[in-house]
């Protein structure tokens, strides 16, 4: 059916979008790359970002870090840039850290208090309804289960794209058993149709929130332009 693992990508980026969601290419993970990662924005969280004027993505996923320790402008509380520097000394110096706030401040992310003390313009966190993660693979299922259990660190639901036979097959061994385990979905390919053969359905805690949030970011600038 399939000669090159290539081949699949074109119907499986039909079936993400036909979800709704906005959908990338060999995306890149700590581990690897995944083959398809497909994204649903929630856009009344992005109407009130957009209202603050934080029209750029956060991008960096320090940058990220740095947000998630700002408390939000609501909350009352505010930290020091002292406070944030002594929070990644291990990692980095002060003037790494202290681009990385000048940034955010210039984005819009970031307000100071009369104090100098600083605190997050936010309520639209988290930016996105669903991330879906697919791996794609002709026949070795052992290395894509693995892959598709690594990216439940940011996915909601993580998915093993496979030839509609051979996923036929692995929902009828004793494989099938270790997927649901996992909380891996295995979804059937052909050139006409994919189709969902066994539903993703996670059994681990959620998706780290920072990664996630990284993630959804680099989804923003396809938002921007195309709607």
């Amino acid at each position: 059916m399939f000669k090159f693992e290539s081949q699949m990508t074109k119907p499986a980026d039909m079936w993400l979008c036909s979800q709704g969601l906005v959908t990338k290419k060999e995306f890149s993970t700590p581990w690897g790359i995944c083959d398809l990662v497909g994204c649903s924005l929630n856009k009344t969280k992005i109407k009130k970002r957009l209202k603050y004027g934080q029209t750029k993505s956060i991008a960096s996923q320090l940058r990220v870090m740095i947000l998630s320790l700002i408390p939000d402008v609501d909350k009352g509380t505010s930290v020091t840039c002292q406070e944030l520097q002594n929070h990644f000394a291990e990692y980095f110096d002060c003037d790494r850290i202290n681009l990385e706030i000048d940034r955010l401040v210039k984005d819009k992310f970031i307000v100071s208090t009369p104090q100098g003390n600083l605190q997050k313009q936010n309520g639209w966190m988290p930016l996105q309804k669903k991330i879906l993660s697919l791996e794609l693979k002709l026949t070795r299922v052992n290395d894509a289960l693995h892959q598709a259990i690594n990216n439940l660190e940011f996915a909601d639901e993580s998915y093993v794209g496979l030839p509609m036979q051979t996923a036929i097959r692995v929902v009828h061994s004793e494989k099938k058993a270790k997927f649901s385990r996992c909380g891996i979905g295995i979804l059937g390919i052909s050139p006409q149709e994919c189709k969902v053969l066994l539903r993703s359905n996670r059994t681990k805690a959620k998706p780290n929130e920072i990664m996630q949030a990284h993630c959804v970011e680099r989804f923003w600038s396809n938002y921007s332009i195309d709607n």
